[in-house]
């Protein structure tokens, strides 16, 4: 005769009493994650990056956040003197292809020789219609680079043989083409303190703009130094 053996069933397990306290927990950390986001009025870059620096320090720890502060600080020049040079450089030699381009020693001088032709229709004093992007352009980024630090530019001219007298300077075509030149940087923006223009006479049949940081006004007209 069999005996019946008492059943061993297996314990009954307990649920875990913390699981629901982490569930609220992480519930109430998105609530109000959400309502932060909520009240700010503005999509100001400095309060997001504050909100993604919070964010790191909580999950990812205090490394994390150090490294988004020194991205905040390391970008304070966004218009620095390489990028400016490069936008003003694609300005100039998107309107007049081989141009001669010159940067001096210290890489803080940026020098564009241009042909007076290529400025100019048939040795007149009327700018061609095709250069107006390049002014407009050029005067822009002027505009933009000055905003972050004072930066000049200096238009020489070369006026042929002779450089002409101030009786005649209102109808030489030298200097009404450098006026004309001027005019077409002050239209566009560009403030007079920042422009300097200068006459020569060596017969090369060029104009020079140069594009340098004001530190004083020693420089002017100076030959630009090749690196």
């Amino acid at each position: 005769m069999m005996r019946d053996l008492p059943k061993q069933g297996l314990p009954k397990r307990k649920p875990n009493s913390n699981t629901p306290i982490i569930y609220v927990s992480l519930y109430f950390l998105l609530l109000a994650f959400f309502i932060y986001l909520h009240s700010i009025s503005e999509p100001v870059e400095e309060k997001v990056q504050q909100v993604i620096g919070s964010i790191d320090f909580a999950f990812k720890g205090v490394k994390q956040k150090n490294k988004a502060s020194d991205r905040s600080t390391l970008s304070g020049d966004e218009f620095g003197l390489g990028v400016f040079h490069a936008e003003i450089k694609k300005v100039y030699e998107t309107a007049i292809p081989l141009i001669e381009s010159n940067v001096n020693k210290k890489g803080d001088e940026l020098q564009f020789v241009v042909p007076i032709s290529q400025l100019f229709k048939n040795g007149s004093a009327e700018l061609r219609s095709t250069r107006d992007e390049l002014f407009v352009d050029a005067s822009r980024i002027l505009i933009k680079r000055s905003g972050v630090t004072p930066t000049d530019m200096e238009i020489l001219i070369d006026a042929g043989d002779e450089l002409p007298s101030a009786s005649d300077a209102s109808t030489n075509v030298s200097a009404l083409q450098v006026n004309a030149l001027v005019n077409s940087f002050l239209s566009n923006g560009v403030p007079g303190r920042n422009v300097f223009v200068g006459m020569m006479s060596e017969g090369t049949g060029n104009v020079y703009f140069k594009f340098y940081i004001r530190t004083s006004f020693e420089k002017q007209f100076r030959k630009v130094e090749k690196g």
